[in-house]
């Protein structure tokens, strides 16, 4: 089979590579698409994977092989979405609500990846990370499963809910995602983006957006009084960005880190942290139950996705679709076999 297959050194090309066998309650599925995430890109713009590698998770395909051992009642043809990573449900991390810390949340993956004509799907997977899709869901709807998943946990835990304002920082599609779980849960959700066509798309999922920081700031102002924000979120801007969102949010707020950006310290002092009890968080991935969760609101239309996937590419074309994404050219690439 053909696979886009990452080599080192920023590079990606299309190589033959084993197909995988599956196991007691696996399932073999046939790639139908796959969404190219950030955490994706920054694999390759930093190589931080271990080449050869085959990327991508977000995974929509066919079933077309099912194993004896319990597949939960999946059948040749079936139409399916599955998520890379799941937990054991047992340890330390799992009950005390941190699963994706669990020691065996990121050693259990897809095999190869999303970015494959043909993949594995582990059992737990099967269990606790596959959804059957109805006809009137599409292929590129599903795909935005997990990335949704990641964002209601990270809704869940910032606590934001009713008459609570929350800034979210960089309006690519996690955060216009974002936007509408935190709108979801009941929040008054504002928006900021350096880019003017980012601004306008997410203001059609509900955010309130400004064409610059000093609109932005006096409705801030107004909307709460002068405090600041009960939570400021971040998608972009890296490190340096904690600083800004520490000085949007009130006395006793959250900023929380959607997403990483180096190794740099972070440029709020201790003692601005102190007197003004801030709190800050992050969340790195999602559990089964942010799954399911995520898939039932695309299903149902809960969520809208669409104008989020703004190219298609070929699997021969993934190092392009990376370069799209890094010069912020496309908002979200959806990869076809």
């Amino acid at each position: 089979m053909r696979a886009a297959v990452y080599l080192g050194a920023g590079r990606l090309e299309l190589r033959d590579w084993p197909e995988p066998r599956v196991g007691s309650g696996e399932l073999l599925l046939r790639l139908r698409g796959c969404g190219l995430c950030g955490s994706d890109i920054a694999k390759v713009a930093h190589d931080t994977a271990i080449p050869p590698a085959v990327l991508g998770h977000e995974v929509v395909g066919d079933v077309v092989e099912v194993a004896p051992g319990g597949a939960r009642g999946f059948r040749r043809g079936d139409r399916v979405v599955v998520a890379h990573h799941v937990p054991c449900f047992d340890c330390h991390y799992c009950r005390r609500g941190s699963p994706s810390m669990c020691r065996g949340f990121k050693r259990l993956n897809l095999d190869p990846g999303g970015f494959a004509e043909i993949l594995r799907v582990p059992a737990p997977n099967v269990t606790h990370a596959t959804f059957r899709l109805g006809p009137g869901l599409t292929d590129e709807t599903a795909s935005f499963t997990e990335p949704l998943a990641c964002c209601l946990r990270a809704v869940k835990r910032s606590r934001a809910g009713t008459g609570d304002t929350v800034l979210v920082v960089g309006l690519g599609s996690i955060g216009c995602l974002l936007v509408q779980g935190f709108r979801l849960a009941g929040a008054r959700v504002f928006g900021a983006d350096l880019l003017a066509p980012r601004r306008h798309l997410a203001a059609t999922f509900g955010a309130e957006v400004f064409e610059d920081e000093a609109a932005l700031a006096a409705a801030l102002a107004e909307a709460t009084e002068g405090r600041g924000v009960d939570v400021a979120v971040l998608t972009a801007g890296g490190a340096a960005a904690v600083g800004v969102a520490a000085a949007a949010v009130r006395d006793g707020g959250q900023v929380h880190c959607f997403a990483g950006g180096g190794a740099g310290p972070l440029p709020v002092p201790l003692d601005t942290v102190y007197h003004r009890e801030l709190t800050i968080t992050a969340t790195y991935s999602a559990s089964p139950a942010e799954l399911a969760e995520a898939f039932a609101h695309l299903e149902s239309g809960r969520v809208a996705v669409e104008g989020l996937i703004t190219h298609r590419l070929p699997l021969a074309r993934l190092a392009e679709a990376v370069t799209l994404m890094r010069r912020q050219e496309a908002v979200k690439v959806y990869v076809t076999p």
